[in-house]
C-alpha cells in the first residue's frame, strides 16, 4: 500500500524555520530586525530634547532603556524564563509609555504599540493584557502631565496587543495543524504496515496449504521407498517413488493455482474445480446457472475444495469422491463427499487441514461444515452471492 504524503496538507513552514512567528513570508522575517533598527534609529533622530541635564537627560535615559526594550523583543522567547520575560517587557512598556508622553510627535511613539503587540504574541492573555493596560495608562498619564488637555487617544496604544494575540492564535493553529498532519501520517503508515503484515500472513497460509501436504506426502513416500529398497523389495520401492513423483506433480499444479490466487486474477470457479478432479473416481456436478464470483471469494473456495480433495486422496485413495456445485438464487453451495469402497473407515477427527478450511470460510463470510458418519466424509461450504 502506498502511503500518501499528507505533509502537503499542512500550512507552509517559513523557509527560515520561524514556525512560531505566524508569518509565512521568509523575506519579512529576515527584514524584521532591520525594521526594528530603522524604527529605533529614526526615534533617536526625532526625539527632542536629548541632553546631559534636565529634561534632555530624562529623554536620553528613556531612549536608552527604550532601545534596549525594543532590542529585547528580537531575542528568542525561550531565552528568558516567564518571570524574567514578563518583568523585562513590563519595564519596556512603562518606558515606552513615558516616551510616548515625552515627545508625541517623534518616532518613539511607535515603541508603545510595538511592545504591546510583542506582549500579545509572547504571553498568554492575562499577562499580555496587563502589559498592554500598563502601556496605555503610562502613555495617557505621561501625556496629561506634560501637555494640556485630556489625550484619550493615548489610551489606544495598548490595543496593539490584539494584533499580537491574533498572531499567537494563528501560530498555535499552525502548530496544531502540523501535529495533526504528522499524527495522520503515522496512523497511515501504521495501517499500511498492518496491511503488509496481513498480506504476508495470507501468502504464508497459501504456501503452507499448497506445499505442506504435498511435501509431507513426498517425504513419507521417499522414506518408504528407501526402507523397501533396503529390504530388497525393488518393485514396491519403485511404486513408492512413482507415488512420490505423482505428489510432486500435483504439488506443482497446486502451486500454480496458488500463484494465480495471489495475483488476484479472476478465474472460472467451475472450470478450476473441474481441473482439480483426477480420474474416473472423482466427479464434478454443477447445478443451476453459474455466475461470476469475485476473485477473493473464488480463490478461497478453490483452496477449500482443493484441501478437501487432497484429504480424500490421502485418507481414502481410490474411493469415489463427488463434488457438487449448486448455484442458487442468492446462495452458492459446494459439497465434497468422499465415500468408502472397502476397508476405509472415516472418523470425526479434524486436523490442521479442516482448521484451515474453516479459517478460509470465515474470511469470506461462508459457512462450512465437515464431518463423517463412519462410511463417508462430507465437506460442505455455503456462501451468499
Amino acid at each position: 500500500m502506498r502511503v500518501p504524503n499528507l505533509s502537503r496538507l499542512a500550512p507552509p513552514v517559513p523557509a527560515d524555520g520561524h514556525q512560531g512567528a505566524g508569518i509565512t513570508d521568509a523575506t519579512m522575517m529576515r527584514l524584521l530586525p532591520l525594521i526594528n533598527v530603522v524604527v529605533v534609529v529614526w526615534a533617536w533622530f526625532t526625539v527632542s530634547p536629548l541632553g546631559l541635564s534636565g529634561s534632555g537627560l530624562y529623554g536620553l535615559i528613556l531612549m536608552i532603556v527604550g532601545s534596549m526594550a525594543m532590542s529585547l523583543r528580537l531575542l528568542p522567547s525561550d531565552l528568558l524564563s516567564f518571570r524574567q520575560g514578563f518583568v523585562a517587557t513590563l519595564v519596556g512598556a512603562v518606558v515606552a509609555g513615558l516616551l510616548f508622553g515625552f515627545d508625541p510627535s517623534s518616532a518613539a511613539t511607535a515603541f508603545a504599540p510595538i511592545i504591546a503587540g510583542t506582549a500579545g504574541f509572547r504571553f498568554t492573555p492575562v499577562p499580555a493584557i496587563t502589559i498592554a493596560a500598563v502601556t496605555s495608562a503610562t502613555a495617557f498619564l505621561a501625556t496629561v502631565v506634560r501637555y494640556d488637555g485630556i489625550p484619550y487617544w493615548a489610551l489606544m496604544v495598548g490595543l496593539a496587543v490584539l494584533i499580537g494575540m491574533t498572531r499567537r492564535d494563528r501560530s498555535e493553529a499552525l502548530r496544531l495543524a502540523r501535529e495533526k498532519v504528522e499524527q495522520t501520517e503515522r496512523a497511515v503508515a501504521s495501517e499500511s504496515r498492518a496491511q503488509v503484515l496481513a498480506e504476508r500472513a495470507r501468502v504464508a497460509r497459501e504456501i503452507h496449504d499448497v506445499l505442506a501436504h504435498s511435501l509431507s506426502g513426498v517425504n513419507m513416500q521417499l522414506n518408504l521407498a528407501d526402507a523397501l529398497l533396503e529390504d530388497g523389495r525393488t518393485d514396491a520401492g519403485r511404486e513408492a517413488v512413482a507415488v512420490a513423483q505423482t505428489l510432486v506433480t500435483d504439488g506443482l499444479v497446486e502451486a500454480r493455482k496458488a500463484v494465480y490466487a495471489l495475483r488476484d486474477e479472476r478465474r472460472d470457479l467451475v472450470a478450476t474445480i473441474e481441473s482439480m478432479s483426477l480420474g474416473e473416481t472423482e466427479t464434478v456436478t454443477v447445478t443451476g446457472r453459474p455466475r461470476a464470483i469475485d476473485s477473493r471469494t473464488s480463490g478461497h473456495l478453490e483452496r477449500i475444495v482443493g484441501e478437501a480433495l487432497t484429504n480424500a486422496r490421502r485418507h481414502a485413495p481410490g474411493a469415489p469422491t463427488a463434488v457438487t456445485v449448486v448455484f442458487g438464487a442468492d446462495l452458492l453451495t459446494i459439497e465434497v463427499v468422499n465415500s468408502t469402497t472397502g476397508d476405509q473407515v472415516f472418523d470425526d477427527g479434524a486436523g490442521v487441514g479442516v482448521t484451515g478450511m474453516r479459517e478460509r470460510a470465515a474470511e469470506i463470510g461462508a459457512r462450512l461444515t465437515a464431518g463423517g458418519d463412519g462410511r463417508s466424509w462430507t465437506v460442505q461450504v455455503e456462501v451468499d452471492l
